[in-house]
């Protein structure tokens, strides 16, 4: 049997600058940044009843 190295994980998740419009009409923005992986939240579809 053979030993594979594992592969790559990600260990964060860049989130893209975004801009918002503000009712006073002033734009708000928001600089990109990383964000640490969280640890997986389970879903319906992994519920195993």
């Amino acid at each position: 049997m053979t030993h594979h190295k594992p592969r790559s994980v990600i260990k964060r998740v860049y989130v893209p600058t975004q801009v918002q419009d503000l009712p006073n009409g002033e734009r708000l923005t928001v600089p990109g940044h990383y964000v640490p992986d969280h640890p997986r939240v389970p879903s319906a579809d992994d519920a195993d009843s």
